[in-house]
């Protein structure tokens, strides 16, 4: 038998290693706009999220919701002017409305835990279409300072105090007042000036009746001169609650321009007030 060819196979064995990719879920975003890519199947231009990671490289997403990280309102501006992004930083700001263009009415919420309706800022905003930079914002930063400084709630005296009150008799309210508050600050490059005063203090007796009356230490002097003062017609053992709110005005403007007004919330204090009742009885 003659010598065959003998063929050998050899295994060769290929070892591949896989590095594990760094997490997207780790990096931090500092801005997030849209974009339109030249579709490679279709050939149309289809619209993406265009990420830059902090202090590194872009990166595109199929849209905002496949951003590995939750992102938050900004505003800014780009190529075109004054916009709004977002970035996973997080900010006071919020979107109220968005509209089928990418516009959107943006607000800036002073205090998250506090349910009071956010501000609108100004007119509704574009989406960024290029890579934005931070923009200074007047209204939101002034809102963030009086917010800021406005004092705590009123500490109204009563007389007669609580638990001595009495029907057919005066109940006087006394209450200091804060001053009035000027000053100056900067938003990015601009000179703000901000005007602060609680313009009236208004107390709810309880029993439904409202009044207002002027921010002044004469008004509000309490027992026996001031002129808060209210009658109680019917007994309350149990107590009315009696409310006595400073009423915040608050405008600004940047300088040499014409005030603007922001709303602020009311600074209130409750107080439990017994109402008792004088009965005359005859004797004999």
């Amino acid at each position: 038998m003659g010598a065959g060819l003998r063929s050998t196979i050899g295994i060769i064995f290929v070892v591949v290693i896989f590095f594990p990719a760094l997490s997207a879920q780790a990096e931090s975003f500092s801005a997030c706009w849209v974009t339109s890519e030249t579709n490679l199947f279709t050939g149309e231009r289809d619209q993406v999220t265009r990420c830059r990671i902090s202090g590194g490289s872009v990166v595109d997403y199929a849209s905002d919701s496949a951003v590995p990280s939750q992102l938050y309102v900004k505003t800014g501006t780009d190529l075109t002017g004054q916009c709004w992004y977002y970035t996973s930083a997080v900010t006071q700001y919020l979107i109220i409305a968005q509209y089928t263009n990418g516009d959107a009415d943006i607000g800036y919420d002073p205090a998250p835990d506090n349910p009071d309706v956010p501000i609108v800022i100004g007119p509704r905003l574009p989406r960024c279409t290029s890579e934005p930079a931070p923009a200074s914002d007047p209204t939101a930063d002034v809102y963030r300072y009086v917010t800021q400084y406005i004092h705590d709630p009123p500490t109204p005296e009563l007389n007669p105090k609580p638990g001595d009150g009495v029907t057919g008799l005066d109940t006087y309210v006394g209450v200091p007042v804060p001053d009035d508050h000027t000053a100056g600050l900067k938003s990015g490059s601009t000179v703000l000036e901000v005007f602060i005063e609680v313009s009236a203090v208004v107390v709810e007796w309880g029993d439904g009746a409202i009044d207002s009356y002027p921010a002044n230490s004469t008004a509000l002097a309490g027992y026996p001169d001031g002129f808060a003062t209210h009658v109680y017609d019917q007994k309350a053992e149990t107590g009315v609650t009696l409310s006595v709110s400073y009423d915040w005005t608050a405008r600004w403007r940047i300088v040499g321009e014409a005030w603007e007004f922001i709303a602020v919330p009311n600074t209130t204090t409750d107080v439990d007030y017994p109402v008792s009742e004088i009965v005359s009885v005859l004797s004999d």
